[in-house]
Order: structure tokens, then C-alpha cells, then sequence
């Protein structure tokens, strides 16, 4: 019996390993084709700050390029400590160049981690077989694949938000200051990667409490209040020093703040669109279903607080819940728990029959390996290897010293970071009527106005755009000549007005 258990033992670890190995391959692939799979505007916001930090202190650069480097770092907003920029910013720095795609390996690696940690807290309620489910729906998902390789905190703060679970879970079962300190500081590092965190800490920390009976007890206890503490202390410093220290973050928290949505069913309706396409419903039922299922005491607390940690996100947040699918990230793990606990109810309705186990085995993993093929494909689908050239052009067309004004896709970040020339951005339609509903109101004329002063050229690379805003469009065709133009651009002269323009 011994020898048995431990050959199944040496199966699961190497069940476990595939899963990582083949998540990383396919991860890995067409590893350096620019970042513009996966909201790139996130991401060129990371790189731009990378190159930035790395330019400042690198001497095989020339002044000028260092200076406009490190100019267009500083002008990227802070949203939270760029800890993930500056570990790019050192590999730049090791291997004396950029290196974009060392964001991507870096991504990847942690969201691996995460995996390792899913499967641990899955293995404190469930058997290995089941939490191998739960494992690999983690590692497998196409969603997940594509937003685990971007260059953004996301997939580390997922991460370290599955292993503060597993440390909350730790210290519910058997309470003990080194149990404290592991999950608070695992959680308190989550948000310092990235504070949305706190509604998926926060609440599975409460919600444990709760399933464990006796809150009265739990609110008197000491190492609640100090787990509590090392949770939201390095954040809330943070905050503090962004918002009345440095005043970095001031601007952060406009336009985040919407109740007004509550009452509206579109909004509920876009939320669930963005997820069914991100995730997909089958994933979602099934995952919402196993957390009904999740053991009593600690795993219930724990996974119905998370579930009700992201209702508060996205009431919180209802914009950004429902136009960015990785706000919703950390429903990856989430869902994976709820489907280990499903596996393990049809583990024990299957019974004991290896022949039935090798079989359940077989279709699962077949699926893994249709999904981990279908990111691939999808990957190899998208090509953006002709983009930095392009952007380069439109540079070197209209100077690299040029004042632009634009239209341009990723708020300008891609002429940002491949062109040199930090445009200001003209709002789109769909950012005016944000503005609109938060109470701002806007006059063109003097708009336009205001942000032309002083430029040479308004760039329009998303033409359809400019068709959603006919009154921009008749103001640049009446006024200004076109100064070049090409199948995917146009650049207006601001410099020499049409006669009798309307000036």
C-alpha cells in the first residue's frame, strides 16, 4: 500500500510539472513580437517607464535620447509603486539593452507561482486529483495565458493574492504568529503591487472569520487586528505619501466613481458580456456552482468572500469592472477552486476504479492541451512586428522635436514609445460621454484651441474615431492642409491655415 501511494504521489508532482512546463511554452511563443495583444495601452505604459528608469543611468546612450526618456517616464501617471518596472528596468540594466520581452518571462513566471499556490490551498480541502483540476484550469485558460504574459502588475498581484489566501488559510486552521506575519505579509505585498487587491484580502480574511464561528472571540484577538494591520498598512502608507506626501496620486482616483450605474441594467449587462467573452459562461456557472460546494469553516469563508470582494469591486470601480476584462483577473483562481471542489464530487462519484480515473484523466487533459493549442494559434494569429517601424515613420515624417496633437491609438503611447514624440491627446467620442456623465461639460472650439496652441501637426491614426466626432473633422478639413498622408494616417499642417479657413 505504501509503494502504491507513493507512485500515485510521483504521478500528481509530475502531473503538476507538465501543467507548469506546458503553461510556460505556450507563454513563452512568438516572445518577442511587440506588446499589443493585451490592452497595450497598460503595457506601453510599463515599458515607456522601464526604458525611462533604465535610460537614466545607462551610459551607452546618447544625452539627448536619455533626457526624452527619462522626460516621458516622469510624464506617465503613477498609478501604483512601480515595483515590476524597476525589476525590468534592472534586467535592461544587467544585460546592457531593452529587452521588452523580459516583462513577458517575468509576467509569466509569477502567474506560475500563482499556480503553485492554487494548488496548494486546493490540496488543504481537496484531494490531489481535484485540486490538478484546479490547477489546470488556472494554467490553461486562453484568457489567462494572454493576460499572464502582459507587462502589467495584474498577473503578479493575482498571484500573490492566491498565496495570501493560502496563507489566511493556514492561520484559520491552526492560528499562530509566523502564520500571521506569512499571511499578512503576502497580502499586504499584494496590494503594494496593486491596491485593488484589497478586495480580494480584505474580504476572504472576513469572510473566514465569520465561517469560523465566534466573531465576538475574533474581533478581541490580537493577531487578527495585526494581520489586519500588515494587510493595508504598506498601501495605506503609500496612499498617503502619493496623495498628501508627494501628490503623485492625486489624480488617480477622478473618473473611478460611478454609482450612478447601479441603477442601470446596460452596466450589468456589459460586466457580464466582458466577462463571457474573457472567460466564458460554461467557465463562470460551473466555478460560481463549486463554490457552493466549497468544505464549511475556512474554505467557504475564504471563497465566498472573494466572491464577495469582486461584487464590491465592481460596484466600486463600475466603469472600469466593465470596459477592462483584467480587473476581473483574479477570477481565475477563484473559478479553479470552485472546479476543484466539483472535481472532487465527481471523484467520489466515480469510485474507486483506476480504469474510470485514467479515462477522466484523459478527456481532461485533452481538453487542457485543445486549450493551451487555441492561445497558441491565437498568438501566432496576431502579428504587430510591423508596428515600431511604422511609428518610427510618422516621427521622422513630421521631426522628432514636432508638437503634435493626435488621434492616435493607446493614447498616444505608441508614438510615445517608438516614435519619440509625446503627442497631446485629443479625447475620443466614447471618453467625451464618460466626461459627460461625470458632470464635465466641453466647448470644441476653445478645446481645440487650447491643445493646438503651439503645435505643428494633428495626427490622426484611427480614422474611424474621427468620423464619431463630424464637427472635429469638418474644423480640420475646412482649416487645415494636409501635410502627408498614407492607408492608415493623416497628419494636418497646423502651422499654415487654409485662406478664409473660418480662423
Amino acid at each position: 500500500m505504501k509503494k502504491r501511494g507513493w507512485s500515485w504521489n510521483w504521478v500528481h508532482s509530475g502531473l503538476v510539472a507538465f501543467l507548469l512546463l506546458a503553461g510556460l511554452a505556450v507563454r513563452l511563443y512568438d516572445l518577442e513580437d511587440p506588446p499589443l495583444d493585451f490592452h497595450p495601452t497598460r503595457q506601453l505604459h510599463s515599458l515607456i517607464m522601464a526604458r525611462g528608469m533604465y535610460y537614466q543611468h545607462a551610459a551607452n546612450v546618447p544625452e539627448w535620447q536619455r533626457e526624452r526618456a527619462v522626460q516621458q517616464w516622469r510624464a506617465e501617471g503613477v498609478i501604483e509603486p512601480p515595483v515590476l518596472e524597476r525589476l525590468v528596468a534592472f534586467i535592461y540594466q544587467l544585460a546592457g539593452r531593452e529587452i521588452p520581452w523580459a516583462a513577458r518571462v517575468l509576467s509569466s513566471l509569477f502567474w506560475l507561482m500563482g499556480g503553485i499556490g492554487l494548488y496548494g490551498l486546493c490540496r488543504q480541502f481537496f484531494s490531489a486529483s481535484a485540486s490538478l483540476v484546479g490547477l489546470g484550469f488556472f494554467v490553461v485558460l486562453p484568457y489567462g495565458v494572454f493576460a499572464s504574459r502582459a507587462f502589467q502588475p495584474d498577473p503578479w498581484m493575482t498571484a500573490l493574492i492566491v498565496w495570501s489566501w493560502w496563507g489566511l488559510t493556514r492561520w484559520l486552521s491552526h492560528p499562530g504568529w509566523r502564520r500571521v506575519w506569512l499571511a499578512g505579509l503576502l497580502g499586504g505585498s499584494a496590494l503594494l503591487v496593486k491596491g485593488t487587491a484589497l478586495f480580494w484580502v480584505a474580504t476572504p480574511l472576513i469572510g473566514g472569520i465569520v465561517a469560523r464561528g465566534d466573531i465576538r472571540r475574533s474581533l478581541r484577538d490580537v493577531q487578527f487586528w495585526a494581520l489586519g494591520g500588515l494587510v493595508v498598512l504598506p498601501y495605506g502608507l503609500y496612499t498617503l505619501w502619493g496623495v498628501w506626501g508627494s501628490g503623485v496620486l492625486q489624480d488617480q482616483f477622478s473618473l473611478r466613481f460611478f454609482p450612478q450605474y447601479w441603477a442601470d441594467p446596460a452596466f450589468y449587462l456589459r460586466w457580464f458580456n466582458l466577462l463571457d467573452a474573457a472567460i466564458g459562461l460554461p467557465w463562470l456557472g460551473l466555478g460560481l456552482l463549486g463554490a457552493v460546494f466549497l468544505p464549511g469553516g475556512p474554505g467557504r469563508g475564504l471563497g465566498w468572500g472573494a466572491w464577495l470582494g469582486y461584487l464590491l469591486l465592481g460596484l466600486g470601480l463600475s466603469h472600469h469592472i466593465s470596459t477592462h476584462d483584467y480587473y476581473s483577473l483574479p477570477l481565475a483562481p477563484l473559478l479553479g477552486l470552485g472546479l476543484a471542489a466539483l472535481a472532487e464530487i465527481a471523484r467520489s462519484a466515480l469510485g474507486g476504479g483506476r480504469w474510470k480515473a485514467f479515462l477522466a484523466a484523459g478527456v481532461l487533459l485533452g481538453m487542457a492541451g485543445m486549450s493551451l493549442w487555441q492561445a497558441r494559434t491565437a498568438l501566432k494569429r496576431a502579428d504587430y512586428r510591423k508596428e515600431p517601424a511604422f511609428w518610427a515613420e510618422l516621427a521622422d515624417r513630421m521631426g522628432r522635436d514636432a508638437g503634435v496633437v493626435g488621434i492616435t491609438q493607446d493614447y498616444g503611447a505608441r508614438l510615445v514609445y517608438w516614435g519619440g514624440i509625446t503627442p497631446a491627446n485629443w479625447l475620443t467620442a466614447a471618453e467625451f460621454d464618460l466626461r459627460r456623465s461625470a458632470g464635465q461639460s466641453f466647448d470644441l472650439q476653445a478645446l481645440f484651441a487650447e491643445l493646438t496652441a503651439g503645435k505643428q501637426f494633428f495626427l490622426v491614426t484611427m480614422p474611424e474615431e474621427l468620423d464619431r466626432q463630424p464637427e472635429l473633422k469638418a474644423l480640420l478639413q475646412e482649416r487645415y492642409p494636409l501635410f502627408s498622408q498614407g492607408p492608415d494616417y493623416l497628419i494636418y499642417d497646423l502651422r499654415t491655415p487654409k485662406p478664409g479657413g473660418g480662423e
